[in-house]
């Protein structure tokens, strides 16, 4: 065992619950700790050790370090120095995807190893507000105690729990209540300068800080494109010009926040996409006076940009960043969100081409960004490399794949290969997936009658990819909490071979040939995927349960159960047209492509997109 000397109680227990995910470690070894300075310095010569560390966050990445290194070797001399003041992590829970607080628990002792400083949870209505019951009601919200709970464990950790909330825009899961109509101008966008959103805002900055032991807190106001388009019209007689609108509602929302004692961010997208006369977010030829800048209230400015590869784009949003605000933030992206997996090689040369840029801007605090758009079907736990990846530039003049792989060993005592591996699902061009193709959902949610993606997929042999998939996932080294999500993923590459079979089955009925033989073909594959569709169900709730609330899994139920039921309408059509009863007349509509998101050779859709040209609701 390792006995950590020279620490005080709470950062010998700090260090026992960092460490308490890893294998037990059979080797005796004195480690002598001091706090000095800033970053870490590790060394071990046989069975003496040293770790010494700046601050509590320092400490966990060092020990995290050393113990990973002590595995393997009796000699070693690591020292690192942070090249950013804050490095954080947002995990999005109002995609339907609610963390438990073990899976928040979990989450902050592996991001405390990797040495992350602060977690931003992005809550919109996933918060308990005491004056306003239906906000975030049968969605899952956290309650004041539990909040409160999970900043005390970040505490322990060295990492601070930031709330992030919307104080603007994305709001569309409150104002689709009645109980919020008086402070609803569009069905996203709240109605600026009325008394009953003052009222509105006060109780939701009081709520949303109240359980955290910081100051901080991340207001959002990012894409209000319909902003005083709406009932403010209606209720004011007369269109008002978007930067007058954004800014009455920030000054507003800073008052409050300062009356709170509170230091408050903002997503800066909007100053670009009002200034600039093609509304484009970012427009590179838009630029903001001294004048603009002195007049705007205190409050940070972070430039969210997951998209470009090339680190000059990056370079030349810092410079217009500058020009805004002396606060400013980077949000970089994890690339959680869009598939049923991250999309790795998107992540690494977008994470790349960002971080280097802001470090050579200046910019200080940095954070990785995890969203769970369209239904939160990626798990919590894929984010693990992601969040290393993010967190060697923290540490590295020189970062690669190597470096990174490196980093994540030690820190998570798991194979890199594993996530890397998730790339192959929605990966087919050489390089980086930069178009975001997200083949495996598409081919999960393709309808076999309909088949919208039909021609797009033919520009690429899927299954070679997922046969190798099925083949190599299971041999991989993970923690034990994470082997159910080895088995997710193994039986996915499976179905989705059984499905794409199904549907190139189905696809031939359409010819003039085909007869009672292909008919019984293309039934016995669609109930081969039912089958197997039906035991992967039980994966699929198992892994949603173990990380997140029951609350949102009803969405993936209703997906995932659509197939079901309507492969057994496709097999009931298909006996149909065999005796002479029916045409089967979807599969004669001419081919076209899908002619939605289509950069790269398949394209990507969001579920409603992929499964059905109809509305799912309207």
């Amino acid at each position: 065992m390792i006995d950590w000397q020279g620490l005080t109680t709470t950062q010998l227990q700090a260090v026992q619950r960092v460490l308490s995910d890893r294998p037990y470690f059979n080797q005796d070894i004195l480690v002598k700790c001091h706090q000095q300075g800033r970053g870490i310095q590790i060394s071990r010569d046989q069975a003496v050790g040293t770790v010494t560390f700046g601050n509590l966050s320092d400490l966990m990445h060092g020990v995290s370090v050393f113990y990973g290194l002590a595995q393997h070797q009796a000699t070693f001399s690591i020292q690192e120095q942070p090249h950013f003041e804050m490095m954080a992590a947002m995990l999005d829970v109002a995609r339907n995807g609610v963390a438990t607080i073990p899976m928040l628990k979990t989450y902050l002792r592996r991001i405390a190893s990797m040495g992350y400083t602060e977690l931003w949870l992005y809550l919109e209505d996933l918060f308990e507000v005491p004056e306003e019951p239906y906000f975030g009601r049968q969605r899952g919200r956290y309650s004041q105690d539990e909040l409160h709970e999970i900043a005390l464990y970040g505490d322990s950790l060295g990492v601070k729990v930031v709330p992030a909330i919307q104080t603007l825009a994305h709001v569309r899961n409150v104002l689709k209540w009645d109980a919020f109509h008086d402070i609803k101008d569009t069905d996203d966008t709240l109605l600026v300068n009325d008394p009953a959103t003052r009222k509105f805002l006060k109780h939701l900055l009081q709520a949303a800080s109240a359980p955290f032991t910081t100051n901080k807190i991340h207001v959002g106001m990012d894409e209000a494109y319909q902003l005083g388009r709406g009932l403010y019209i209606d209720k004011n007689g007369h269109y008002t010009d978007q930067q007058e609108l954004i800014q009455d509602q920030l000054k507003l929302v800073v008052q409050l926040s300062e009356e709170l004692g509170l230091h408050p961010y903002m997503w800066s997208d909007m100053w670009f996409t009002i200034a600039s006369p093609k509304h484009e977010m970012y427009d590179p030829e838009v630029h903001f006076s001294p004048e603009f800048k002195a007049q705007l209230p205190k409050v940070g400015q972070v430039y969210w940009d997951y998209y470009h590869q090339d680190e000059q784009t990056y370079l030349d949003r810092f410079a217009q960043h500058f020009e805004l605000s002396d606060d400013v933030v980077f949000a970089g992206g994890i690339w959680t969100w869009g598939s049923l997996m991250p999309n790795q090689s998107k992540m690494l040369a977008t994470v790349d081409a960002g971080l280097k840029a802001a470090q050579k801007s200046g910019v200080k605090q940095v954070v990785a960004t995890m969203w769970f758009d369209d239904g939160a079907e990626t798990p919590i736990s894929t984010s693990w490399y992601g969040l290393q990846a993010f967190a060697s530039y923290q540490y590295h003049d020189h970062v690669s794949r190597k470096v990174i792989d490196r980093d994540f060993e030690l820190t998570q005592d798991e194979s890199a290969d594993f996530y890397l591996q998730l790339d192959k699902f929605d990966n087919f061009v050489k390089g980086a997936n930069v178009d975001c193709d997200n083949v495996s959902k598409i081919v999960l949610y393709e309808d076999p009658l309909l088949q919208r993606y039909e021609q797009n997929l033919a520009a690429i042999d899927v299954e070679k990819n997922w046969q190798d998939l099925a083949a190599d996932l299971g041999d991989l080294r993970l923690q034990a909490d994470d082997q159910l999500m080895v088995q997710y993923y193994q039986r996915l590459a499976q179905i989705l071979i059984v499905k794409n079979r199904a549907l190139h089955a189905v696809a031939l009925l359409r010819n003039k040939q085909a007869g009672v033989a292909d008919g019984d073909r293309a039934i016995g594959q669609l109930q081969l995927f039912v089958k197997m569709l039906t035991e992967f169900n039980q994966l699929s709730r198992q892994l949603w349960h173990q990380q997140r609330r029951g609350n949102g899994y009803e969405i993936i139920d209703i997906r995932l159960g659509g197939q079901l039921s309507r492969c057994e309408t496709a097999i009931w059509r298909i006996q149909e047209w065999e005796a002479g009863r029916d045409d089967l007349a979807e599969l004669q509509e001419p081919l076209l492509p899908m002619d939605k998101h289509n950069g790269g050779p398949v394209g990507h859709g969001l579920y409603k997109e992929i499964v059905s040209a109809c509305e799912i609701s309207f």
